[in-house]
């Protein structure tokens, strides 16, 4: 597999693990979304599901046609180097998902 195929699957699956623990949260009703103005403390499940469903879907479209935009300037062998700070950045919130996963199961034992 090459390098872009490997990044987007991180990205895709990274996004896809980040919105399912989201929802779990808010599910379980231990999510803070206050940091977040689309939602604000409004956490009730249905807010919270279409508002993170509509993220989501703006920022993979987005990060899709930034990653067109190095076959427009004809410098597609380095789309991948352009993909790599949304890899870094999908890491680290999947990193604080896990992180928080494992505090709130600890808490709760």
């Amino acid at each position: 597999m090459d390098r872009l195929k490997v990044i987007w699957l991180l990205i895709i699956l990274g996004n896809i693990f980040d919105y399912v623990t989201t929802l779990l949260f808010s599910y379980f009703g231990i999510l803070y979304m206050d940091r977040n103005i689309l939602i604000g403390y409004n956490t009730n499940f249905t807010d919270v599901l279409l508002t993170l469903t509509g993220e989501k879907l703006l920022f993979l479209s987005g990060v899709y046609w930034f990653s067109k935009l190095f076959d427009y300037l004809k410098i597609s062998k380095y789309k991948w180097i352009g993909l790599l700070p949304f890899t870094i950045i999908t890491t680290i919130i999947c990193v604080l998902d896990l992180l928080g996963l494992i505090f709130y199961f600890l808490s709760s034992l």
